[in-house]
């Protein structure tokens, strides 16, 4: 994609958003960006925080935004250079040291206390202020992130690292040209590239354990444990795989076990530990008489001993132990960049499939996602406000798949492409989560960051598939996308609002639709918010707002008065005790509004009727996709497992009927019996087809 091009399509998704949320551009360009970073796993979340100020002698403070990683324990701090219609400007060396230089200063103040006196304490720049103090001890490193829509100027020199305040702050510029570069990457993502030279000076010796047709390599080799806490230190938590990254940041990163292994058995430590697993997509060697050397990898990541690296890491920088006599074994899978995605989230699937991290972690390849994404691109809502078509609500399955949709249309193929998919209507996974959990009454969680909120979401929809898979069906998807009008709303409704103040707009949006879900069934038991009619209307009704920006008042009152030790509001609304206060703080439901509920029963007919042709649609699918294996390849199936004692005789006698085709073709009963089969048959050795 050309860069213009590019920055048109990023200018529209900030544009779009800036109207949905009534936010300025500028801070629109920050969320957008953010977002960006997210996907790219720069970020594993994002607080909106923007402040602007003047601090000792005179230094302008500047902040748009931050996140705490709880996995390498570093803080990204955000600030933003954005032109928006300006295109032909330029990010120069002055412009960037301006915008470090204002953001390292506010770090400063923050820590040393001198600005706390001068902030309100209802802003989020208050909250974060304290945050930083509290944790000062307990902060490996800053990532000062400067986003901008603009060029970087070719004479921008490499930022080097420095210090605030004895504490280590990185540099990263992600200009308009950086993020077109991760868009078009395989991966989605930047590279990251190890260098094992820089650390040995012949690099790793290893060996080549494995070999394959279709282009996977695997080495075995030791690092030393000094060399993996450095890289560790230097890439922090991107060196995890995504959904490594997830579990250590629910469960708590350091082992008990492995850091008394390092403090008091170093020597024995390669013993007791297994070692790590990883995966590149590429990696440089070096063979010698003295044998092979891996000398560096691309796109590095650990998908099995996230615990040993992060643990050795720690002790380290915390413990202040020696790492000398620990060395770690490593197995490294190396795996071609086209199907990197999905071969390495399946290799991190089976390398813990011993360990706590359950499938639901694993939900990247989820067939929910598939059937979310095909309801989207089939089914049409109905045309509103005087259009002549319909249009479609475009469900995000994959990173860029929206954007990737309009590269190679001719410019009225776009246009089409526009009219029947309206980037206003583009649904992500995160967004997908964030509606869901606020809809059931989960706001807290919400409020931690999408990733942790997407894990939560992601093991409810793990279960209810397992449960009853014919449940999220055509009616939940629209459903789904009613959710996201009702959300959607309400951003904009509390944007409008004379108390709102610029701050934690996510966090009241989120808590003002659990509150009206659960103010419902309190209220009124029998009934609940008709959805398919916000999903025909696609906007909700003056009496829905009406109550919308009731609840949303005694909502603002209760998040910006937290408990005594809570001076973060932010991390306030993390606490599942502050939902509690919301759950239990009185709101009425307005006469008004009950007119526009519907009964219980009448919503429960319309999904039995929706889970009985999402059943037809499985059976059907099932049969089309046993019939297109053939009989061949049943009967091939037969005979390995009747060979190897891998099927029972009731399976055998269904896989049996599978022979009989095409004179005979199973049922959908029978064909959804065949899938399941075959799935169990391949976990056992049979060839995966």
């Amino acid at each position: 994609m050309e860069l213009e091009d590019f920055r048109k399509v990023f200018n529209e998704a900030v544009n779009v958003l800036a109207v949905e949320t009534g936010d300025f551009k500028e801070a629109a360009f920050v969320s957008e960006s953010a977002q960006r970073l997210i996907d790219a796993e720069e970020l594993t979340g994002f607080e909106p925080c923007h402040y602007e100020g003047v601090g000792t002698r005179n230094h302008k403070l500047r902040i748009d935004g931050y996140w705490f990683d709880d996995v390498d324990e570093t803080v990204s701090l955000i600030v933003a250079f954005y032109q928006g219609d300006s295109v032909d400007e330029t990010l120069t060396m002055t412009d960037v040291t301006k915008c470090f230089s204002t953001l390292t200063a506010f770090v400063a103040d923050a820590l040393s206390g001198r600005l706390k006196s001068n902030l309100e304490e209802s802003t989020p720049v208050y909250g974060l202020v304290c945050d930083l103090m509290e944790k000062r001890d307990s902060i490996a490193r800053f990532r000062a992130i400067l986003v901008s829509d603009a060029v970087l100027s070719t004479r921008v020199k490499y930022q080097p690292e420095g210090e605030v305040t004895d504490i280590r702050i990185e540099y990263h510029i992600w200009d308009i040209t950086r993020f077109l570069r991760v868009h078009e990457s395989t991966l989605g993502r930047d590279e990251l590239e190890v260098d094992f030279t820089e650390f040995v000076q012949d690099g790793l010796p290893c060996l080549q354990a494995s070999q394959s047709d279709d282009g996977y390599k695997a080495y075995l080799c030791v690092i030393s444990a000094e060399i993996l806490a450095t890289i560790y230190g230097r890439f922090g938590s991107r060196l995890l795989e995504g959904n490594v990254r997830s579990f250590l940041s629910v469960t708590g990163k350091v082992n008990k076990a492995i850091r008394n292994s390092i403090l008091n058995e170093p020597g024995m430590f390669f013993a007791y530990n297994n070692g790590i697993s990883a995966t590149a997509t590429d990696v440089k060697l070096m063979s010698t008489a003295s044998g092979m050397f891996l000398c560096g990898a691309t796109h590095l990541q650990i998908v099995n001993g996230g615990q040993t690296t992060a643990s050795i890491a720690t002790a380290k920088v915390k413990d202040k132990a020696s790492l000398d006599k620990i060395y770690v074994p490593m197995k490294l899978s190396v795996i071609s960049a086209v199907v990197a995605e999905q071969v390495i989230r399946q290799i991190s699937y089976s390398a813990n499939s011993q360990n706590k991290v359950s499938e639901a972690d694993f939900f990247a390849n989820h067939p929910f996602h598939i059937r979310i994404e095909e309801f989207s691109r089939r089914l049409w809502a109905p045309a509103v406000h005087g259009a002549q078509y319909e249009t479609h609500w475009f469900y995000e399955r994959a990173r860029g798949q929206y954007t990737n949709e309009q590269v190679n249309k001719t410019p009225s193929e776009k246009n089409r492409f526009l009219l029947q998919n309206p980037r206003n209507q583009l649904i992500t996974k995160t967004d997908l989560a964030k509606y869901e959990m606020s809809w059931q009454e989960k706001p807290h969680i919400v409020s931690r960051g999408a990733q942790k909120n997407f894990l939560e979401y992601a093991k409810w929809v793990n279960q209810k598939w397992n449960t009853d898979e014919t449940e999220l069906n055509e009616e939940y998807f629209r459903g789904i996308v009613a959710k996201a009008i009702l959300f959607r709303h309400t951003e904009r409704i509390i944007s409008e609002q004379p108390w709102y103040q610029n701050g934690y707009r996510a966090n009241i949006v989120t808590y003002t639709v659990a509150r009206l879900v659960l103010l419902i069934k309190q209220s009124a038991p029998s009934f609940t918010l008709d959805l398919k009619s916000i999903w025909t209307r696609s906007e909700i009704s003056p009496e829905l707002e009406a109550q919308i920006k009731s609840v949303a008042k005694v909502i603002f009152d209760i998040i910006v008065s937290p408990i005594e030790q809570y001076q973060n509001i932010t991390e306030w609304c993390k606490n599942e005790l502050c939902w509690s206060r919301v759950s239990q703080a009185p709101v009425i439901l307005q006469p008004q509004f009950f007119e526009q509920l519907i009964n219980t029963e009448k919503v429960r007919d319309d999904r039995q009727q929706a889970k009985h042709l999402q059943r037809t649609d499985i059976g059907i699918k099932a049969q089309t996709t046993v019939l297109n294996l053939g009989s061949k390849y049943w009967d091939e199936m037969f005979r390995w497992g009747y060979t190897n004692n891998k099927l029972s005789d009731d399976q055998l006698k269904i896989v049996k009927l599978a022979l009989q085709m095409p004179r005979k073709l199973p049922n959908e009963i029978q064909s959804v019996k065949l899938l399941q089969i075959k799935e169990m048959m391949e976990t056992e050795g049979f060839p995966v087809r």
